[in-house]
């Protein structure tokens, strides 16, 4: 019998183009998953980088506003000085208020270390503002007993200023029947190496108040019912215990001004100060030939001093957000702009009704002629802080009268931690001459080293607050 025909087709397998085929397809599934996820890849780390970005640009902003609002807190004056003669070569410019200080685009030659004439102490980055608050921010306002708190001048002749040092009595319980726990202020004066400084504020008038430091207290610690304390009011003073100030021309002379001599203290508190900076930061510490890695930074100072708080150099560096390379304050005064004419804009008390372009806080288009002698002060590289519209009114209705601060503008600029090869930033603008963040100017150095190609490479991102300061 014949053997059965078997069929071979059965048993064959795939042809080698077939084979070459279907690998080619997978090759090309693996390349496509590969290519998408790594552009998805890429785009998570740039969005988690622009939101860290924008992250910190809020939580600085936030910390800054904060203490901004609180500027005074305590009865310190938000005033800009308006009677004081201006001295060029004061530490302090003429414009530095007591709640509220702007040292204004700095450079080496306007020394840029945050504490001036300490060149240990770090940079702020060329080109930037420094920011200084003061108030009582975290501790309570205390109420005194009742005309305990009365200075004494006994100068010959005398100068109407009380002198020396002052006692008076704090209850855990005011005499309007208000708790004040006194715990947490003793806790505050304990703090070592602190040399604490309170403010001490009229009852008759806001204007009326001294600033003192405490030499003594007592008890020292737990939560009693009652607190003696005995500060030093001497504006004159230059103790062993001073000698590490440094000495500024009157009127700037220190925040531990005279009081009057029949002035009587209604409220205290503990006064605080703080800077704000934008710290020049290199990739490796100390070498400015490394990429620069700025930051945003809060130091804390003795009030007005040059001092860290509690002698601490650590004090002089609390970092906020990296990747912010520039802070600009700009202060919105309630001017006379135009002083000449009554009938444009004015200042808010030219008239008794709260309508009209008296009533505003003007600014001038970028670019116009007016930018420089509109209501804001540092908005513009031709405003003058030493012309006389910061300071006095010499509107028909009003000669004389204190010219009014009334919001303060903060503008931080951050950028990326990392460069993105494949990424270019646009140009802050085309135009010669207009890159401008308030009276920044982009197109001069140093700044203009952010607008390289290298470091657009960055992505960039700016964040604008304007604060209504409240302790009026």
């Amino acid at each position: 019998m014949n053997a059965p025909i078997r069929s071979s087709r059965a048993e064959s397998g795939f042809s080698l183009i077939e084979l070459l085929i279907a690998v080619l397809i997978a090759i090309e599934i693996l390349v496509a998953a590969a290519i998408a996820f790594d552009v998805h890849n890429r785009a998570a780390v740039v969005q988690t980088q622009v939101t860290d970005l924008q992250q910190s640009l809020r939580v600085a902003q936030y910390d800054m506003a904060r203490l901004l609002r609180m500027a005074g807190r305590g009865g310190l004056p938000k005033d800009q000085r308006p009677a004081a003669v201006f001295v060029p070569a004061a530490p302090v410019p003429e414009l530095a208020g007591l709640a509220l200080e702007i040292r204004n685009n700095v450079t080496d030659a306007t020394d840029r270390h945050i504490a001036r004439g300490d060149n240990s102490s770090p940079q702020a980055l060329e080109g930037t503002d420094i920011l200084t608050v003061r108030g009582c921010f975290s501790g309570s306002v205390y109420q005194l007993q009742t005309n305990v708190f009365v200075p004494v001048d006994t100068d010959v002749p005398p100068d109407d200023l009380g002198d020396g040092t002052v006692s008076f009595t704090i209850e855990n319980v005011s005499t309007a029947n208000i708790s004040q726990p006194l715990a947490p202020l003793i806790e505050q004066l304990n703090v070592a190496n602190a040399r604490s400084t309170m403010i001490f504020l009229s009852p008759v008038s806001r204007r009326t108040y001294g600033v003192g430091r405490v030499t003594q207290f007592s008890p020292t610690s737990g939560n009693p019912t009652q607190l003696q304390v005995t500060v030093d009011i001497d504006p004159d003073d230059r103790s062993s215990s001073l000698n590490q100030e440094i000495p500024r021309p009157a009127p700037y002379s220190d925040l531990k001004r005279g009081m009057p001599a029949t002035m009587s203290a209604a409220l205290a508190c503990l006064l605080e100060e703080y800077r704000y900076y934008v710290q020049e930061v290199h990739e490796v510490p100390g070498d400015t030939t490394t990429p620069l890695r700025p930051r945003l930074t809060r130091a804390r100072f003795e009030p007005g001093t040059e001092l860290p708080y509690a002698n601490d150099p650590a004090s002089f560096a609390l970092d906020l957000a990296d990747g912010v390379f520039d802070l600009q304050v700009a202060l919105g005064f309630d001017s006379d702009f135009p002083a000449t004419d009554p009938n444009t804009v004015g200042a808010l008390d030219d008239d008794p009704d709260f309508d009209g372009v008296d009533d505003t806080i003007f600014e001038a288009a970028l670019g116009t002629n007016d930018r420089d002698t509109d209501d804001w002060l540092y908005n513009d590289p031709g405003d003058d802080p030493t012309d006389g519209e910061w300071r006095l009114h010499d509107h028909i209705t009003q000669p004389g009268k204190a010219v009014k601060l009334t919001w303060v503008r903060v503008t931080t600029l951050a950028r990326t931690q990392r460069g993105d090869p494949s990424y270019q930033a646009p140009d802050f603008d085309a135009t010669p001459g207009t890159d401008l963040v308030e009276d920044h100017d982009y197109d001069q150095a140093p700044a203009s080293q952010f607008k390289s190609l290298d470091n657009r490479k960055f992505r960039r991102r700016a964040l604008t607050t304007i604060v209504d300061m409240r302790n009026d």
